[in-house]
This record gives C-alpha cells, sequence and structure tokens, in this order.
C-alpha cells in the first residue's frame, strides 16, 4: 500500500508504527477448542468447537488507546487465514473470539474483515495539533 511501516521493541504497546503515526497491535490465533455443554429434556450434550480469541486487553489490563489499529489474523479459518482490520475505537470489549468455521462470521466485526481501507482513510486525516501551554 506504500506506506513506511516500522517494528516497535518487543516491550511496546503496540506492534508497528505505520508512516510515524499509526500504531498497529498485531494479534494472531491459532484454532483452539471452545468446550460448550446444553442440557435438553434432561439429557446434556456436549460440544468442542474450533475457536479463534484475541486479546485486546494487555496483561489483564484493558488500556483502551493503546494503539490505533488492531489486525486479528485467524490462522487456518475455513480454507485460508482469515484477517480483521479493526480501529481501535470500533473495539467494544476486552476480547474477540471467533467460534467455529463452517460459516462466515458475521458478528460485531464482520465488517472489518479484510478493511486494509482502513489504513488509507487514517492516513488521510490530518496530524493533531500539538496543544502548546500559553504562558500570562
Amino acid at each position: 500500500m506504500g506506506f513506511e511501516v516500522q517494528e516497535v521493541p518487543r516491550n511496546g504497546k503496540y506492534d508497528l508504527l505505520v508512516d510515524g503515526r499509526t500504531r498497529v497491535a498485531l494479534r494472531v490465533a491459532f484454532p483452539g477448542r471452545y468446550a460448550h455443554t446444553v442440557t435438553v429434556n434432561g439429557r446434556k450434550y456436549a460440544y468442542d468447537y474450533k475457536s479463534w480469541n484475541f486479546n485486546f486487553h494487555r496483561h489483564g489490563r484493558w488500556e483502551r488507546r493503546y494503539c490505533d489499529i488492531f489486525v486479528c489474523i485467524a490462522k487456518h479459518r475455513r480454507v485460508e487465514d482469515e484477517t480483521f482490520v479493526i480501529p481501535a475505537s470500533a473495539v467494544s470489549g476486552p476480547t474477540f473470539s471467533l467460534h467455529g468455521a463452517t460459516k462466515p462470521y458475521r458478528g460485531r466485526y464482520a465488517s472489518h474483515r479484510n478493511r486494509w481501507s482502513i489504513f488509507s482513510s487514517l492516513a488521510r486525516e490530518p496530524h493533531p495539533t500539538p496543544k502548546v501551554a500559553q504562558v500570562a
């Protein structure tokens, strides 16, 4: 897409810096297991689904503005990897889970599937003007 991308040191709060200003946190999930039990007419049914889980929180603390964009990559979902490019402003909770792989995901973040255009729209936004304290 023609952006300048810098890696951030491992102890940073985000992973990449795009064009010197857009902070990107990468989240990669491999399929895990999601156990689910249902009782119908007194009989218990146990299901074991594949699940891909992404944490937006850091070490249990959810600091809402430590990055600008989350890139969530679900490895081996359906036929291939599935990617969600989610602006931090759209995140509404500390985690994001994809359950099962037989049907396309239709939840809260479905509109962010492969939404790489968010980088272009952020690049067009003006840089924030620093506030300067006035001395009287």
